[in-house]
Order: structure tokens, then C-alpha cells, then sequence
């Protein structure tokens, strides 16, 4: 067996490479979402472009078999003592040592780069604490040495959601929150808008539930978030996005949606978050409804949103149940130290 990294000139490795990926990540899952192939290959291919992350991908090859996928994640500006990775094994070549020598390949990578922190996800089926443990991914990740440090849970909602409920739920928030304005767009975010933009996300990811993870909030001004926007579009996605502002044009909260590219039907809700002293109003409600009706107006194609919940964030599960949103998977967070070379 051979480990080497992935020859992004020749499409019958990137094929071979992307059915192993695509198979390791739907097995032994609920409703899985897997990236599309070109948006995986379009972000790797782009790489030098990313000022964000160093992306690099692996694969184990018996002959011209690929038996196995690993993607190492190094983080460029922020958190650069992290380095996250990813390592899928097909059932038919699992418990034959392919993950194993992957980790190792991936951890002497990790560690000659300066990396003292690896990070992984496990997307385990179900709800519950059993799950890691009762997930192939889960046991291979303790066996490691990896800790759990942050869950989530994946929920799903069914789209378009009918107009009955819709004009319902609308009708309820719109007594709640009728000083506040409603703007949307699909792409990327509106020139006049996007520092405050930015801002609403610095203050999101210094808000979100993180449990015992090591990363540290990142900064995000203008250029950032829309640099990150267009990588996005370029690798297909496209972007749904409402932010709220109050009367007098301060941005108070926002909502995005990633709908998957090519034939799929799936979409990825991202961010969603409010001011702390605006909350309570139901404004993260009314950002979801507004972005659901945008969905339905520019994507009628879409057919079911994912979105990722940390489970003490019992504000957004609330939001969550009240669209119609049920959980599918436990999504685990993990990380182990890593020692310098000596």
C-alpha cells in the first residue's frame, strides 16, 4: 500500500479518490451530505488562493485501487497551532490497517509543520452519548487517542415548507419584531452592507458554543468574508442570506444558506445569530423564514436543509423545532495533542 497525495492533474485518481471519499462518508450514516465532487476538487486545485487555509489531500492506493481518503486542514491566519483532519475508509478495505497508517501519515505531516493540536469531526447516526462509541468513525477516533470536546446535532427539515405554516409562523414573529427591517439577497453580500456583515460575524464566532475545544474566535472584516463568499460560489455553492437590522440600520442578526451545487437538492444552513441584547423577539425565527422564502423563489430545486446545532444552544433548538426541523445525527468535535519532533 501506498500513501501519497493526490495527483489533482489526473482525473482517474481525482475520480477514484472522490468514490472512495463519497463512499467512506455515506456509510453507516442518516440522510448523509457529502461535498460535490467539484466543489471538493475545485477548493483543493485553488489552494494557493485560500489565505484562510493550507487544504491537502491523501490517498492510500493498492495498485490503482484507492483504499482510502485523508484531507489535512491547516489553518493559515488564525489558530496555526491546529491542524484538522479527515480520514474516510471505504467498508470493503476497513480493518485492514489502511486508517491507521493514514492517521500516522497525516500526524507526521501535522507535526512538520509546527502543529501541536489535531482536530477531527465524527458524524455518528442517532442521538445520544452511545453514539461515538456505537459509530466506526467513533471508536477508530478514540482508539487514536482523540477526545470528545464539542457535540452537535445535525437536524433536517424537509423544503419547501408548506405556505400554510409558513404565513403562520410569519404572522406570529411579525407581532414581535415589526420595528425591525428585513433585507436579503442570494451571492454575495451587497457592497453596502458588508462591513456590518463582517462584524455580525466576528461577533458570531466569539458567541457560538465551543465546549473544550481549543480554537480561539477569529476576526473577520470585509475582504475576508467576501474573499470566502466568492471561494464558495466558485465552487458552486449558492449563497442565500437575510440579515435584520433594527430602525436605525444597525445590524442586529443575519442567517446563511451554502444550496450544494450540480444535481443535488441539498443545502447546508450556516450561521444563524442575534445579538445577545436583541434576542427573545423572534428574530432568528424571522431570519430563517425570510431566507426559506428566498430558497424556495431562487432554488425550488432544493428538496432539504441540514443544519448543525451545539445541544446547549436550547435558544436555536427552540427556532429550530418551531420550522420543523428533526435531528438525524450527533456530530462530535475531538482533539488530541501532538507532540513536537524532538
Amino acid at each position: 500500500m501506498e500513501i501519497r497525495g493526490l495527483d489533482l492533474h489526473r482525473p482517474d485518481e481525482t475520480d477514484a479518490w472522490y468514490c472512495a471519499l463519497r463512499e467512506a462518508a455515506s456509510a453507516d450514516r442518516v440522510a448523509p451530505v457529502v461535498v460535490a465532487r467539484e466543489a471538493m476538487l475545485t477548493s483543493l486545485r485553488s489552494n494557493d488562493g485560500n489565505l484562510n487555509y493550507d487544504r491537502r489531500a491523501y490517498g492510500a492506493w493498492r495498485g490503482t485501487e484507492c483504499v482510502g481518503t485523508a484531507l489535512l486542514e491547516l489553518p493559515r491566519r488564525d489558530n496555526t497551532r491546529l491542524a484538522e483532519i479527515g480520514i474516510g475508509i471505504p467498508p470493503r478495505s476497513r480493518h485492514r490497517g489502511v486508517g491507521r497508517a493514514m492517521f500516522d501519515h497525516l500526524r507526521n505531516v501535522a507535526r512538520q509543520e509546527g502543529r501541536t493540536v489535531l482536530t477531527a469531526e465524527v458524524d455518528a447516526a442517532g442521538v445520544g452519548a452511545h453514539t461515538l462509541t456505537a459509530s466506526p468513525g467513533g471508536r477508530f477516533a478514540l482508539a487514536c487517542g482523540f477526545s470528545p470536546k464539542h457535540t452537535e446535532l445535525r437536524l433536517m427539515l424537509d423544503v419547501p415548507v408548506s405556505e400554510e405554516k409558513l404565513r403562520v409562523l410569519e404572522e406570529t414573529t411579525a407581532k414581535r419584531a415589526a420595528e425591525y427591517r428585513v433585507v436579503g439577497w442570494t451571492g454575495v453580500p451587497p457592497h453596502d452592507v458588508l462591513e456590518h456583515f463582517a462584524h455580525l460575524h466576528t461577533l458570531m464566532d466569539a458567541d457560538v458554543p465551543t465546549g473544550g475545544l481549543s480554537r480561539e474566535p477569529v476576526v473577520h472584516d470585509a475582504e475576508r468574508v467576501l474573499r470566502s463568499q466568492e471561494r464558495l460560489i466558485e465552487q458552486g455553492y449558492g449563497l442565500v442570506t437575510t440579515l435584520i437590522s433594527d430602525q436605525g440600520d444597525g445590524p442586529v442578526g443575519y442567517t446563511t444558506m451554502f444550496v450544494m451545487g450540480g444535481e443535488s437538492r441539498e443545502v447546508l444552513q450556516d450561521n444563524t445569530f442575534v445579538l445577545r441584547s436583541q434576542r427573545g423577539r423572534g428574530l432568528g425565527t424571522l431570519a430563517k423564514l425570510s431566507n426559506l422564502r428566498l430558497l424556495s423563489e431562487h432554488y425550488p430545486h432544493a428538496r432539504r436543509v441540514h443544519t448543525w446545532t451545539a445541544e446547549v444552544n436550547d435558544a436555536m433548538h427552540a427556532v429550530n423545532k418551531r420550522l420543523g426541523f428533526r435531528p438525524v445525527e450527533t456530530m462530535y468535535q475531538l482533539e488530541r495533542a501532538l507532540d513536537p519532533i524532538m
